[in-house]
C-alpha cells in the first residue's frame, strides 16, 4: 500500500461549533468559529506547507459543508498539525 505524501484538512476538524462526535479534532479552547478554507490555507503557508484548496468534496460527517485543503509535504502528525493551524488562525484573527 502506497503512503500518501499529503494531509487533508477539513474545516470541521477546527470548527468550534461542532462536537467531537460531529468531527472536531482539536480541543475546544483551540477551536475556531466559522473557519474558512482560505484561513486554513494562509495558516498552512505560514507554517511552510504548500497547499491546494479543493472545493468540490465534502467531509462525510458534514456532507453539506463543501471543501477541504490538501497540504504538502506530510511532515507532522495530523493532530499536532491541526493544533498548529488552529493556533495560527487565532493569531491571524487577533491581528485584524
Amino acid at each position: 500500500m502506497k503512503k500518501r505524501d499529503y494531509t487533508i484538512i477539513w474545516p470541521s476538524y477546527i470548527e468550534a461549533n461542532l462536537s467531537r462526535k460531529e468531527g472536531r479534532r482539536v480541543p475546544l479552547k483551540l477551536a475556531v468559529e466559522k473557519v474558512r478554507l482560505e484561513e486554513i490555507a494562509i495558516a498552512a503557508s505560514e507554517l511552510s506547507y504548500k497547499y491546494e484548496i479543493i472545493n468540490d468534496t465534502a467531509y462525510p460527517r458534514n456532507w453539506w459543508i463543501k471543501g477541504c485543503v490538501k497540504l504538502y509535504p506530510r511532515k507532522d502528525k495530523k493532530t499536532l498539525l491541526l493544533k498548529k493551524i488552529a493556533q495560527k488562525i487565532r493569531e491571524n484573527r487577533s491581528k485584524k
